[in-house]
Order: C-alpha cells, then sequence, then structure tokens
C-alpha cells in the first residue's frame, strides 16, 4: 500500500508544478483534480487527503469560477500540498549539501528574479537576506555581516551605481565581494560597475553550479587576505585574525608559568538606534571613537581587538576578572562622559561588557569568549551600562525553563485547514535549544488584540499577506513600529504574487516570504533558517 501511496503523491506533485507555468487554471481542472484525489485517496487509505479534497469541492460548488489566477488557487490548494508532503517519503536532497552555509546579501526590486535567484540559492545552502532598496540593504549589510553581495541591474543604472557607491567600500574593507548580475550585452554598464567597486559581472541567464564554483573561488581569496592583514580597517583595533595568533601566545605563557589574563567582551549599548536614526555613517564615526579611546585608554600590554560589527574583545594579560572589573568600570565611567559630534549635536552612549579569566578546563579561545558572553548578556539583562564578571549560575539562560528556552510561533491565516495542519506540524518540530510553543489565528485583528507578540521569548510570526478586515501587510507595518526586531522574526506567506505586495512586505521588514502551494519541508528549513539567522548571533 506504501508504494501506490508514493505513486499517487509523485503523480499530483507533478501535476501542480506543471500549473505554476501557466498563467490560470480553468475551474474544470481544478475540480477534476480535487475528484481524483478525493476518490482515489479513499482507496490507498489517505483519509485525510480524502477529507480535505472534499471540504474543498464543497467550498468551490459555493461559489463558482470561470478561471483561477495563480495566486487563487495556489492559496485554494495548501491544504493539500501539506498532506502531500507529510505522506511523501523521498524528500529533497539538495538541502543542507555544503558543510559552510554562506549569507547573500540581494539587491532586486523586481519579484521574478527575487523569487527565482533566492530559491536556487537556498537549494546550495545559501542564507539569503533581501532588499528591494538601497537603504535597507545597507541596513542588513550592517546588521548581518554577509559573505557576498549581489545587486541586480532590473534596478535603474543610477541605482545600481548608488548602490555600489555605498556598500562597495565596506566591502573592500572586509574582503566581500559583489557580484552584479545584468546582461552580458552591456560592456558599458559592465565598466561603469567595475569601476565603482564591483567584483564580478554575472550574466542574467545564471549558472547556478557556475556560480557556486565562483563563490567558493572568491571565498577562498578572501580566507587568504583576512590571514595576511592584522588590522580592522574601520576602526584601526586588530581583527579576528590576530585574535587566534595572540590566543597561542597567551595559552603557551599559561601552561608553561601559569600566568593568567582576562578577556573582556564589550558591546555598544542601542547601537543600532544609532545607525537607524543618524544613519550608518554616524555609526561608523562612532566605532571609530570608541575604538580610538580604548587604545588611549588601556594599559599598554593588553590587546584591543574588533569582534564583530559593534563588539570588540579586550585582552589584559597578568590580571584575573575581579582586577579586570575594576579597570573596565573606570573605562566605562569615562567613556559615558565622552561626546560624539553629529549634525543633529553631541550623543553620547554607553557599553555592557562580560569578564572572564583563563583557568583550568578552558582548552579554546571559543571557550572563553562563550563565558564572557554569558556574563555579557546577563548585563544586558539587568539594564545595560553596566560590567559584570562570569558566574557559574550564569552557565543557565536566564529565559531558560527547565533547561531549555521558549521559541513561541504564531499562525496567522484564515484558511482553518492550513492552521490546523501547521499547528500539528510544526508542535513537533525541533529546533535547540528551543521548546516550541505555537498559536494560530484567523484574524489579524484577533492576533493583535491577543498580545501573543510581547513579551521577552524569541517569536516566530508565519503571517498570511491576504487576511480580513486587517490586512497582513499592516500588521507587519505595526509589528515593526512596536517590537523590537532582535525578539521577532515575519515570514509573509502568499500566493506567487506578479503584483507589488512582495516587494512591499521586503520593504516593509519581512525578514522571508514563502509563495503558496509550499510544502511542509521547505517551510521547516525556512523557519530554521530564520531562527538561527536572528536568534543565534
Amino acid at each position: 500500500m506504501k508504494e501506490y501511496q508514493i505513486i499517487f503523491m509523485k503523480r499530483y506533485i507533478h501535476i501542480l508544478e506543471k500549473w505554476k507555468k501557466r498563467e490560470v487554471i480553468k475551474n474544470d481542472e481544478i475540480q477534476q483534480l480535487l475528484n481524483d484525489i478525493k476518490d482515489t485517496a479513499m482507496h490507498i487509505e489517505l483519509y485525510h487527503l480524502e477529507e480535505i479534497a472534499t471540504s474543498l469541492l464543497e467550498e468551490m460548488n459555493k461559489e463558482r469560477k470561470a478561471d483561477w489566477t495563480e495566486e487563487e488557487w495556489s492559496n485554494f490548494i495548501q491544504p493539500l500540498v501539506l498532506l502531500f508532503d507529510e505522506q511523501t517519503v523521498e524528500r529533497s536532497s539538495k538541502l543542507n549539501k555544503s558543510p559552510k552555509r554562506i549569507t547573500a546579501l540581494l539587491l532586486d526590486n523586481e519579484v521574478g528574479s527575487v523569487y527565482q535567484i533566492k530559491e536556487e540559492l537556498e537549494k546550495l545552502n545559501y542564507e539569503v537576506l533581501i532588499a528591494t532598496k538601497v537603504k535597507r540593504a545597507i541596513e542588513l549589510f550592517y546588521d548581518y555581516h554577509p559573505d557576498l553581495i549581489l545587486i541586480h541591474t532590473s534596478m535603474e543604472e543610477t541605482v545600481v551605481l548608488y548602490a555600489l557607491s555605498k556598500l562597495s567600500e565596506r566591502a573592500i574593507e572586509s574582503f566581500i565581494p559583489i557580484f552584479v548580475i545584468g546582461n552580458s550585452n552591456e560592456p558599458s554598464l559592465k565598466i561603469k560597475v567595475y569601476d565603482a567597486g564591483a567584483t564580478d559581472y554575472i550574466d542574467n541567464a545564471i549558472e547556478y553550479d557556475v556560480l557556486d564554483s565562483l563563490v567558493a573561488n572568491r571565498m577562498r581569496q578572501q580566507a587568504y587576505f583576512k590571514k595576511s592583514v592584522l588590522f580592522d580597517e574601520l576602526t584601526q583595533a586588530y581583527n579576528r585574525t590576530f585574535l587566534s595568533n595572540v590566543w597561542k601566545n597567551l595559552i603557551k605563557r599559561y601552561k608553561e608559568r601559569e600566568q593568567i589574563f582576562s578577556l573582556v567582551l564589550i558591546d555598544l549599548d542601542f547601537f543600532k538606534q544609532v545607525n537607524d536614526r543618524y544613519g550608518h555613517a554616524v555609526g561608523d564615526v562612532v566605532l571609530k571613537n570608541f575604538s580610538s579611546y580604548m587604545l588611549k585608554e588601556k594599559r599598554p600590554s593588553d590587546f584591543f581587538i574588533r569582534y564583530g560589527g559593534e563588539e570588540f574583545i579586550l585582552i589584559m594579560p597578568e590580571i584575573n576578572q575581579i582586577e579586570a572589573l575594576k579597570y573596565t568600570n573606570a573605562l566605562l565611567e569615562k567613556f559615558i562622559k565622552t561626546g560624539h559630534h553629529t549634525k543633529d549635536g553631541e550623543i553620547f552612549l554607553s557599553f555592557t561588557a562580560g569578564i572572564s579569566e583563563m583557568g583550568e578546563g578552558i582548552a579554546t579561545i571559543d571557550r572563553l569568549i562563550e563565558k564572557s558572553d554569558k556574563a555579557l548578556y546577563y548585563g544586558k539583562d539587568q539594564g545595560r551600562k553596566r560590567v559584570e564578571v562570569y558566574r557559574y549560575d550564569l552557565e543557565k539562560d536566564p529565559l531558560a525553563e527547565g533547561g531549555e528556552v521558549t521559541l513561541k510561533i504564531a499562525i496567522v491565516d484564515d484558511d482553518r485547514f492550513i492552521r490546523r495542519l501547521l499547528q500539528d506540524k510544526l508542535a513537533k518540530l525541533q529546533i535547540e535549544p528551543y521548546r516550541m510553543e505555537i498559536a494560530s489565528f484567523h484574524d489579524g485583528e484577533i492576533f493583535l488584540e491577543s498580545n501573543w507578540y510581547k513579551g521577552r521569548e524569541k517569536k516566530i510570526v508565519l503571517l498570511d499577506g491576504i487576511l480580513p478586515n486587517l490586512d497582513g501587510l499592516d500588521i507587519l507595518k505595526y509589528l515593526r513600529q512596536t517590537v523590537n526586531e532582535s525578539e521577532i522574526g515575519i515570514m509573509m506567506l502568499s500566493g506567487r504574487q506578479k503584483n507589488s505586495d512582495m516587494v512591499k512586505a521586503l520593504e516593509l521588514g519581512a525578514d522571508d516570504y514563502i509563495t503558496k502551494p509550499f510544502s511542509l519541508e521547505q517551510l521547516e528549513a525556512r523557519i530554521k533558517r530564520l531562527v538561527h539567522r536572528l536568534f543565534s548571533r
């Protein structure tokens, strides 16, 4: 019986794939499909499929249509696809092949190419960040530090060149390649984008296997260049390569002479708000100022390193964490009084720091940083603008319950079949170290009135683009205005629309989107990527 079920599933999945290539589907075709599924499913013991197909046929009889657009039929047929996915044994093996996930930032405002490029790159295990405007691309660049930038010439030439002017300087400093995707028959544009800082020019008809090899080549070059440079270009602090080198000397001295040292992990408080309010140029000035201050005020024997973004490390040889605490508190008190000049006047910032000292059982620099990180986040939890030392009781996450952290997932969709199926399946989803808490809402207003989105837990919202009363885009806009981005991820669910809705959702701050009909496997992979991207930094 299992063999017949697999053949049955493959047949109808193949039909739906063919439908995606057509502009419209006749009502009779959908009705025939549902009748075939209903009749066959009963005989091969797929009773849930029979139930859903019967219910969908009843809905069709209430409102007869001549033709169904792609958005209409893909939304309508979605419950069946989720059940197909539940029963299918053979899964795609393309996902998660690559041992290292590459994060690519795609700047493109054309829905068709965005969808195609994103889908193909995700098959190769890339993490794809999408921006439809240069401003959003800059925000994502600074927030997520991608490995690769892709700029599509579907935008106006002036926009492409403006994007390159804004991104190339910082990208070059970090050895991040920039690929421009465009028509190979435009030599004048090629010259302009190369002059503006592009690394490579890729033809519109992308051969993704070739692109993957090209990216791997550029990543090898990037790794080589990074190894040969010891200073961060922007701040003039040491970089991670130097951190690896200095660790070898410190651990050697510790083993040979028992010479202790402390590691201070420092994070500038509310730095993202500086970027959002004053712009990333002012953010860069603040980072330079902070680095200059630390390089001037640190002890001569200390090592100051830019760890990433607004995070820095201060390594203090020959003192324990209590002595390091006293010294770092003095640095904090003085830095709070240091002004940073902007066109809107002086701004003042603070930092939060976590400290740990070298001791028995610490074999790697990562473990020492991890201990400092726990102290740092305890300090953030206590209100920021403070310095904390590592304690053993910090090994337990303050948000954890029984050793687990709650991850809340809300399904906001007016289709009761989709809500029921997703709620059942996602309750079984496993993402370490999270414990799933699933809720569903059939209406946007009810969702907002529930206050589900409030609280400190990490949250993912699966938001249908078209809802009764309050539209999905309105909910998206409201959430982005009221909830801290570090606490909530928003994935839009929609038919594969050929209008501006998808672009609008990305402009309003959607973290990802998935088009109907989607499989449960696709959705799970997207959720896991989103959780990793948002909450594992």
